[in-house]
């Protein structure tokens, strides 16, 4: 089964699907406000785990591979960020660790260490979070949403596109990544980038070709700009509103009084020597 299907299998098959799209878009974009709001670590734990919550209760944490892929590529990135974040304090606070790594000053504070892990936990929460929409929403019930509060059409129509075509895509380019490999194109690394490059040359020049033939297939098909939809999702009632303004007004007072709280140095201390 391709990613694609996969997708659209979990979307249709989710706990969640007959919940509005739009109240779990404006419930996912509020808590991911509140985060950026507050420089509580408790409120972004609050927000991850309901996050899991979430995806747990929508799908059973059933994610395709190349998803997960995807998310541990997005976790590498957030680690990375959040390490380089952390070693670049203020040169004129005290230094819990200062000197040269590889070509890089290191200058850790206690500020910048705390920081980075709230960036940290930032970021996973919203990964999370956006998961747990995505996995529970096909994506005709999102252009819907979008056309709902006065989405330029061609925005929507151009969201449900890409997202049919580009699983076409990277298929393509995973069989031209196969084909390369039962002909030793990684052997050596100068082989290996001719591979990719080569590769990524022939899976942009059939994505000119697929944009020809799908124009002329959608015509022939009576296409006028979206996809039609059998089964309407519900619409956006008060009580969304209501559940996610209390919810987000709890989690920046939590996140005013909570401040400081999880003091990361102090938990690290012990191990770190510092």
């Amino acid at each position: 089964m391709s990613e694609q299907a996969q997708m659209d299998a979990i979307a249709y098959s989710s706990k969640m699907l007959d919940w509005s799209p739009l109240g779990k878009l404006f419930f996912v974009i509020c808590l991911l406000i509140v985060g950026l709001l507050t420089d509580s670590i408790l409120v972004t734990l609050i927000t991850f785990t309901i996050g899991l919550i979430l995806m747990g209760y929508s799908t059973h944490f059933r994610v395709p591979l190349i998803l997960t892929l995807a998310i541990g590529e997005a976790i590498l990135i957030m680690i990375l960020g959040s390490g380089m974040i952390s070693i670049m304090g203020d040169a004129n606070q005290p230094a819990l660790w200062d000197g040269k790594f590889l070509w890089f000053t290191v200058h850790m504070t206690d500020a910048s260490f705390q920081k980075a892990w709230v960036i940290f936990f930032r970021a996973i929460a919203g990964v999370t979070l956006m998961l747990s929409f995505a996995c529970s929403t096909p994506i005709p019930h999102l252009a819907h949403a979008l056309r709902s509060i006065k989405c330029p059409p061609e925005i929507c129509e151009l969201i449900v596109l890409i997202y049919r075509y580009a699983f076409l895509l990277l298929e393509r380019f995973l069989i031209m990544l196969d084909a390369a490999q039962c002909r030793l194109g990684y052997n050596g690394a100068m082989t290996a980038v001719k591979s990719y490059a080569g590769a990524m040359t022939g899976t942009f020049i059939f994505s000119l070709e697929l944009a020809e033939k799908s124009e002329a297939s959608l015509a022939c098909r009576n296409y006028r700009g979206y996809f039609p939809i059998y089964r309407m999702p519900q619409k956006m009632g008060v009580k969304w509103f209501a559940i996610t303004i209390i919810l987000v007004v709890a989690l920046f007072l939590i996140g005013r009084e909570t401040a400081g709280w999880i003091d990361m140095t102090a938990i690290f201390a012990p191990y770190m020597g510092w």
